[in-house]
């Protein structure tokens, strides 16, 4: 599986989960897409069957209008610091893969009081 993470969201997860998880990810800043629309990066993302890891519930409504792929990993923690953010992929993360294995579109991810 291939991940492209979202700018709202620390572009250093990108390696992180590609040290820790052995998965395909990229920040869309090292992809030349931090300033992109949304509808740009869905329809690329779409293309390259990659799934969106955001914050953005944007990419939900584009999931709704034009179907997947691409799939979204849907982080709804909030403002968190980039230490918690890896503790919750840590704790999350595996979960969310088996899910888009079974042909999840959409997987959300939260803190311990609002996770899969």
């Amino acid at each position: 599986m291939k991940f492209w993470i979202d700018a709202q969201l620390p572009p250093q997860l990108a390696d992180w989960l590609k040290e820790t998880f052995l998965v395909e990810a990229f920040s869309l800043r090292d992809l030349g897409l931090r300033d992109a629309e949304d509808r740009e990066i869905f329809e690329k993302a779409k293309s390259e069957e990659v799934i969106i890891i955001t914050k953005d519930r944007d990419f939900l409504e584009l999931i709704n209008r034009f179907n997947s792929p691409p799939q979204i990993l849907w982080v709804t923690c909030g403002n968190v610091t980039n230490r918690s953010l890896k503790i919750i992929f840590a704790e999350t993360f595996v979960s969310a893969l088996e899910l888009f294995k079974q042909g999840e579109k959409i997987v959300e991810i939260g803190d311990k009081y609002n996770q899969i």
